[in-house]
């Protein structure tokens, strides 16, 4: 999972998070589910108090883009709310 920080114009920015895996398979019972990119990104809005979208790339997969640099409160986010991904998986650029 790659977080970056994208300059806009002056002051303002984005922060991008790419590579979050589509599917997620429960440790105990061996289930594969979905991720729910669009209830993700509401926490996440909510959490940040900021505006965000999902951008669906062929390439890239899903993106998520949010208003303002918050790298780091992002990926501590994935890590302990979400449980989906974990440290070691992270990556964040710029910082």
């Amino acid at each position: 999972v790659h977080i970056r920080m994208q300059q806009r114009n002056g002051r303002k920015s984005w922060t991008t998070v790419q590579g979050f895996p589509d599917q997620v398979r429960l440790p105990k019972s061996g289930k594969v589910l979905k991720v729910d990119f669009d209830k993700i990104l509401r926490a996440l809005k909510k959490t940040f108090k900021t505006n965000g979208t999902l951008i669906r790339d062929e390439e890239h997969g899903t993106i998520f883009q949010l208003q303002g640099d918050i790298r780091r409160e992002v990926a501590e986010f994935l890590i302990d709310a979400t449980a989906i991904i974990t440290r070691d998986q992270v990556m964040i650029h710029g910082s």
